[in-house]
This record gives C-alpha cells, sequence and structure tokens, in this order.
C-alpha cells in the first residue's frame, strides 16, 4: 500500500513532522510505503541524514519569490498540487493523507479529488484552535474536515471542531502518538562525562516564556554545575540568547539548529535532563517530547499541568517525571538537584505493548481505507 503524505515532515521540523517520521518508519516493516510531499520553512527545518534520505520519497519545497505577476503570495497550496501530481505519475497512491490544515489541508483535498482516492486528515490541537477561529481561512479548512473521508484524532482528545463543520465529519479515535521504545532504548549506564546537562528542544516563538524559558535560566543561575543544551531555532531566539548574554551564561548555553528526529534518541541518551516546562497560558496540548525522554530513561522536567494530562497517565509512576514549578526558581533549581539521582531509568513496561498497539491501530485505518469503495467512508 503506497500513502501520499501532504503535510510536516523531515526536513520541516516540529512534533508532528517527528511523531510521523517514526510512524512511517514502523509502518514501513508491515509494507506500508509513503511519499511526501512536504516544505522546507527558512527557521524551522533540519538537515536530513544520507541514510535516512532513502526511506521514503520525499519532495521538500524550498521557499520561492512569487512571479511578479502574482506578487503578495508564496503559492505554496498550489506547489503542494504540483508535487503531488509529479509523486504521483510514477505510482499512484492507494490514499492521501494530510497532517496539518495549512496549507497542506486544502492541497491534499484537491488531491485526493484528482485522483479519486480516499482523504485521511489528521489535525492538531494549535491548527483547530487558531486557524479554524480565523475567519479568512476557516471555510476552507471546514469544507477539509467535511471533505475528509475521515478524520483521525486522538482517544484522549475532545472533538473541539465539531462546532466548525456544517456535516459532522467522520471521525476515528486513534491512540496518541507512543515512541518506539527500540529506537529510544536508554543507551547508557553511567552519567555522561563532564559537567551535568540540561536539554531544551523545541522552538522559541513570540511565546518564549510560555515555555518557561526564563526560569530554566533562573534555574542554571543558581546551579553553576550545570550546562545547557538548547536545539532550537524560531523568531525568539535572537532575544532569548540577548537574556543568557544579560546573565552573563554565555559560556554554559551550547547552541544546536533543530536535529533530525533520527538523531534525537543520542541527543537524549547524552543530557542529564529534559525541560519540557509549559506555564498556564501555552497551547494547552501535552507534549511528544516527555514521552521519548521516558522512552531514553532519563528524567524530564515537567510542569504540573503536563504531569496531570490524561495522555501523561501510563507515565506518571515513572520517577524522572520531575515536577517544577516554573514561578519558583529556588524549585525549579530543586529539580535539578533531584535530576542527579538516577543514572539510567527504566521506561514502563507499558510502552512496549502500547507502542506496539498504536502501530496496529494505524495500519488497520490505512487498510479501511484502502479497501474502501471509490473513496467511500469507513464504518
Amino acid at each position: 500500500m503506497r500513502v501520499l503524505l501532504v503535510g510536516k515532515f523531515p526536513p520541516c521540523q516540529g512534533g508532528i513532522a517527528a511523531k510521523t517520521y517514526w510512524l512511517s518508519c514502523a509502518l514501513a516493516g508491515t509494507g506500508l510505503e509513503f511519499d511526501v510531499v512536504t516544505v522546507v520553512p527558512a527557521r524551522y527545518s533540519s538537515p536530513v541524514p544520507e541514510a535516512q534520505g532513502c526511506r521514503q520519497r520525499v519532495s521538500a519545497l524550498e521557499p520561492l519569490p512569487p512571479p511578479w505577476f502574482v506578487p503578495g503570495t508564496d503559492l505554496w497550496t498550489e506547489r503542494l498540487v504540483g508535487a503531488g501530481l509529479e509523486l504521483a505519475e510514477s505510482t499512484r497512491p492507494d490514499l492521501v493523507e494530510t497532517n496539518y490544515l495549512a496549507p497542506f489541508g486544502v492541497a491534499g483535498l484537491v488531491l485526493a479529488r484528482s485522483l479519486g482516492v480516499p482523504l485521511l486528515v489528521r489535525h492538531a490541537a494549535s491548527d483547530i484552535a487558531k486557524l479554524l477561529g480565523w475567519a479568512p481561512v476557516a471555510r476552507a479548512l471546514r469544507m477539509v474536515l467535511e471533505s475528509a473521508t475521515c478524520v483521525a484524532t486522538p482517544d484522549t482528545g475532545s472533538l473541539c471542531f465539531e462546532w466548525a463543520a456544517a456535516q459532522r465529519p467522520i471521525v476515528v479515535r486513534l491512540p496518541r502518538y507512543v515512541p518506539d521504545p527500540a529506537a529510544f532504548t536508554p543507551i547508557r549506564e553511567k552519567a555522561p562525562p563532564g559537567p551535568p546537562l540540561l536539554l531544551y528542544a523545541g522552538k522559541i516563538n513570540y511565546y518564549w516564556r510560555f515555555k518557561a524559558l526564563d526560569s530554566l535560566l533562573a534555574a542554571l543561575v543558581l546551579r553553576p554545575d550545570w550546562h545547557l543544551m538548547m536545539v532550537a531555532n524560531g523568531t525568539g531566539k535572537e532575544q532569548f540568547m540577548t537574556e543568557v548574554e544579560r546573565l552573563e551564561l554565555t559560556t554554559r548555553v551550547t547552541w544546536l539548529d533543530f536535529v533530525h528526529p533520527s538523531e534525537m534518541p543520542q541527543l537524549l541518551g547524552e543530557a542529564r535532563a529534559v525541560w519540557v516546562v509549559d506555564r498556564p497560558g501555552a497551547p494547552q496540548d501535552y507534549s511528544n517530547l516527555v514521552s521519548e525522554v521516558v522512552a531514553s530513561g532519563r528524567p524530564c522536567l515537567v510542569s504540573r499541568a503536563s504531569f496531570d494530562h490524561p495522555d501523561a497517565a501510563m507515565f506518571r509512576p515513572y520517577p524522572g517525571l520531575l515536577v517544577v514549578n516554573p514561578e519558583e526558581p529556588n524549585d525549579c533549581a530543586a529539580g535539578l538537584d533531584s535530576a542527579m539521582a538516577p543514572l539510567c531509568l527504566h521506561p514502563p513496561p507499558e510502552l512496549y505493548s502500547a507502542h506496539r498497539e498504536y502501530i496496529q491501530a494505524n495500519r488497520d485505518l490505512y487498510d479501511e481505507l484502502a479497501s474502501s469503495a471509490s473513496g467511500g467512508r469507513p464504518t
């Protein structure tokens, strides 16, 4: 079976791209193949290691200046459709999938209708909460939801998009992303050499204080033995670096741009602890990185809201899930002290069966969609 994916995928960076990459790798072992059309955002992309470039056929579109006769537009949707049709010429897909509504949703719908195959729509918290509330694009995105063969949503999530669709979408509940324990197996029994390393991996946008990165720096000031590895980029990077300089932490902070998901297990293994802390008011979701840190056997500093999130239920018994209050620098520093105790933790044993169930549920959905007559909706 072949899937034409129009959406976020490496070299495009982010949690959606990473989990889609790991899902495609696991499903490849079941005989499913992906052709991918994605984009390469200027500040939100990562190099693709040579060994990973042969796993899927990927058409990654770079930003281009618009032609002079179509001013003021990037033409992403048109270019995504064109690249998808080009891939489909050599090998026809059994279905089209899109994993973020803009700009990929409309392009995916056009491709599915043009090729006469089912359309699977996945969504994210941010595209539903932000884009469906923005009148200039809301109607077009509602059309994507209403026209999809089905909309896949996490089984712990609320159907927050139903209010926006005049015709109720066909919804399929799937397990939330579970990392492959074989890929994220702890790689060290001893502490990494050198000073203890705290890792932050993610975007630094206008809301970087919601990610409690100012609290992270305050904790570093209080614990001078720790160093910080920032695997990050974004529109707030320069402002954050100014804060690093103001606090005289420059020599203790190392920067990497985003890395390919296949390189994240190695980085997690080199860290002494990982910072995944949100303040109240941040986008309300549960970071996939938390589950990857747990699978890697590393301590993970989180906020109370993340710890109490329904998707954290399997991980709450994990002793390395350390709750800190981002409004209290001393509490954050105490979290670093707690992270020094365990050397190599073991992921919850349920992680293995949960990952198998996650992969099987997705494979079953693909099979049902591909076998549906004339793109009919699943039962």
